[in-house]
């Protein structure tokens, strides 16, 4: 029989999916297995990389009662990006993987910023200095944690956890992952082993780098056993889920970009070669294939601010259960929103402001405006906070020509005619936006076994399911609000700081 499927594991923050798909990009059947994160202290966020690993496990056992494993041709992974999981030689984990949201290591940021400027770290790392990273993670182990920092033989993102779990070969990342640790030198495209030194943290520890493609990884016999897909199936350990929902999004070539609206959203465009901003407010990534980079802005908060707007600003309930009745509420009013306007700034700012203390903020209402009017106001005050992420790009000398939308946003009819007039650029929206990080993981797997001649190739089969042009009257309007949304900032910052500094314990 003919091994032309390509088997994806998408292991994102609250649940792994595995997707068969076709060399056409079509995927022909999914499952999806949740996990939880725990929350120990304030700040912390945590996930057990053995529950993951036993849900990939599952979801592969799933997926091969519908498709038989002797058709597969390759593995493509793929995951959450900036965690920390400290393992030993043979693989174990020492510790949690401490996940891209934990923020305990402020202390550990500091440290660091001892030892080199923030100006320098952000021209070698092409990142911020900052605590949802690899690095400061290691150093709280290090000061906390020191037995198992003394016994960890290697610090692995999830991806690379299940990498090793899957093929047996432990101690790998790509280049994608590893650039987020913030101790990659992205010019050089290598460890930063003399920052790791200066900070005693031995470089051995951080793991060999591979192209996303790399396949010389191979199925166990034991893994054969779990799951039942045949020993020797080829593995590419693919790229972060930011890196993989590039390829996925069809982006091939410098100047095209993507915008991927989730619970947290982002823009994101290829370069081909790192976009340092002088403010550092953008941040940069080398792409899975070791050559080209991601150059990325992003709201923390967009989609689950979003739905808390919808909880608690229209009152919940089961009346907004369909979001499509919130958007026909949001139809009923102009662009502007009759002059309402909403910060999703529930979990601080970080494009452009990078600023932990922001709040969200519903402005500009009075007793004229109505439910219709905050509903307006909730989607526009998400593409007003995507759009200052673009707009640093721009001013950066970096424009999008053109732009495709992903993720759960890109289900909406309204998003897609708004981000449009708010950019000024054609929306496309993808054929599968939910698919499309797991297509980015069979891409990178396809290239690897020759589906696919490289990633320009395998981008020619992503589709779209729609395209939004600008609308010059929504355009006018948006030229007129968007300055004052960008005004809000700095104008509310000191009271905010004010907020932040209260002690109510008191």
């Amino acid at each position: 029989m003919e091994k032309d499927l390509i088997l994806t594991c998408d292991t994102g923050t609250t649940g792994c999916k595995c997707t068969i798909f076709t060399p056409k990009g079509e995927a022909l059947c999914s499952v999806r297995r949740d996990y939880s994160t725990q929350y120990p202290h304030p700040n912390w966020a945590e996930q057990d990389p053995e529950v993951i690993l036993r849900a990939m496990y599952d979801g592969i056992r799933e997926l091969l009662k519908q498709v038989s494993a002797t058709r597969i041709a390759c593995i493509g992974l793929s995951g959450t990006m900036d965690g920390c999981i400290p393992v030993d030689a043979a693989g174990k984990a020492l510790y949690p993987n401490i996940i891209h949201s934990d923020g305990r290591s402020e202390k550990q940021v500091e440290e660091i910023l001892r030892h080199i400027s923030f100006e320098e770290f952000y021209k070698m790392t092409g990142n911020r200095p900052d605590t949802h990273y690899t690095l400061p993670k290691i150093l709280w182990l290090k000061e906390n944690k020191p037995e198992v920092y003394r016994r960890a033989r290697w610090y692995l993102n999830i991806k690379d956890y299940l990498y090793g779990s899957l093929t047996g070969r432990w101690g790998y990342t790509d280049y994608s992952d590893a650039s987020l640790t913030s101790a990659l030198d992205i010019n050089k495209r290598a460890w930063a082993d003399a920052l790791l030194q200066e900070l005693d943290v031995d470089p051995a520890t951080m793991p060999t780098l591979l192209k996303g493609h790399d396949v010389r990884g191979k199925i166990t016999r034991e893994v054969y056993r779990q799951t039942g897909l045949i020993t020797g199936t080829p593995v590419a350990i693919g790229g972060g889920d930011g890196a993989c929902a590039t390829r996925g999004a069809g982006v091939a070539q410098a100047g095209s970009a993507y915008t991927n609206m989730g619970s947290s959203a982002w823009v994101c465009q290829l370069s081909d070669h790192p976009l340092l901003d002088p403010k550092a407010r953008i941040f940069n990534w080398v792409d899975m294939n070791g050559e080209d980079y991601h150059v990325c802005g992003t709201v923390q908060c967009s989609g689950s601010a979003f739905d808390w707007g919808i909880r608690t600003l229209l009152g919940g309930g089961d009346q907004w259960s369909d979001v499509s009745l919130v958007e026909n509420l949001a139809r009923q009013v102009g662009p502007g929103a009759e002059g309402v306007l909403f910060l999703p700034t529930l979990m601080g700012w970080r494009t452009p402001y990078w600023d932990a203390n922001t709040k969200g903020c519903l402005m500009g209402f009075s007793l004229y405006h109505g439910q219709r009017h905050i509903a307006r106001a909730l989607y526009e005050g998400v593409a007003f906070a995507l759009n200052s992420c673009l707009e640093v790009m721009v001013e950066c000398g970096a424009p999008a020509h053109s732009m495709m939308l992903i993720g759960g946003g890109a289900r909406s009819g309204l998003w897609p005619d708004m981000l449009a007039s708010i950019y000024g650029v054609t929306i496309q929206v993808h054929r599968n936006p939910d698919e499309a990080t797991s297509l980015g993981a069979a891409i990178a797997a396809g290239v690897g076994v020759g589906l696919f001649s490289d990633y320009t190739d395998a981008a020619s089969m992503v589709t779209t399911r729609s395209t939004h042009p600008v609308n010059p009257q929504w355009q006018a309007v948006y030229r007129q609000v968007y300055p004052i949304y960008a005004d809000i900032y700095e104008r509310l910052r000191p009271l905010n700081d004010r907020i932040a500094a209260l002690d109510f314990n008191a």
